[in-house]
């Protein structure tokens, strides 16, 4: 999902996962640039680049939307069947935990 760490190993989060509003940390900044999401975390001192599906779901991380609301607007905007949309929500949710950009807001 950024330009520095492509995962091609599946999603390892539950699918509890999938119910919970994530949420992206107040304190990073993000620009569009070229259709794809430039990440900034001065806190770690470090810059991401997220590909087009991962900018969707970067800009879609609110709070105010479940993992899965997110998916079923993945499978709109890019036409992909569901199982695929989901995986790729956890894909990238994973990733965006990992690299500590989110935080969680309360369902």
């Amino acid at each position: 999902m950024t330009a520095s760490q492509n995962s091609t190993a599946g999603p390892q989060l539950s699918d509890s996962v999938m119910v919970e509003h994530p949420r992206r940390r107040s304190d990073v900044n993000a620009r569009l640039v070229e259709g794809e999401m430039v990440v900034l975390d001065r806190t770690a001192n470090l810059i991401h680049q997220l590909n087009q599906t991962a900018s969707f779901i970067w800009h879609r991380c609110d709070g105010q939307y479940t993992a899965r609301e997110i998916a079923a607007q993945l499978v709109d905007a890019f036409e992909i069947d569901l199982d695929t949309a989901e995986g790729s929500v956890k894909a990238a949710l994973q990733q965006f935990e990992q690299l500590g950009l989110l935080e969680r807001a309360q369902a």
